[in-house]
């Protein structure tokens, strides 16, 4: 019980630090950040991303590995997302080539 306890304690103030550090992030004032900063900050989403989806992509047994399959859907959503500014588009048509192409080659 005294360790259950602990352990709801513990994700409770971890969110509420995550909370805080986010939301005394979003007070800073705009002045306080130059352009080069901003535009810094503003490609960590990307780069987490694409830390989090490269690998299971493009690496198998440690080393990398360049399916066809995989870069051409890759190629299809980056494609996609330029020509029509779409991201859940272009998530979207190249997950379903993926789908597709899995079904109709398991003959």
């Amino acid at each position: 019980m005294k360790s259950e306890l602990y352990l709801i304690f513990l994700i409770v103030a971890m969110g509420g630090v995550t909370y805080i550090s986010r939301r005394a992030f979003l007070r800073v004032p705009d002045s306080f950040f130059n352009s080069r900063l901003k535009n810094g900050l503003e490609m960590i989403p990307i780069g987490i991303f694409a830390g989090l989806i490269f690998p299971s992509l493009f690496v198998k047994e440690g080393a990398f590995s360049a399916d066809p399959l995989f870069v051409g859907a890759s190629l299809l959503c980056v494609l996609i997302m330029l020509l029509w500014k779409n991201v859940f588009l272009g998530f979207g048509l190249s997950l379903l080539a993926v789908i597709l192409a899995k079904i109709l080659g398991s003959d």
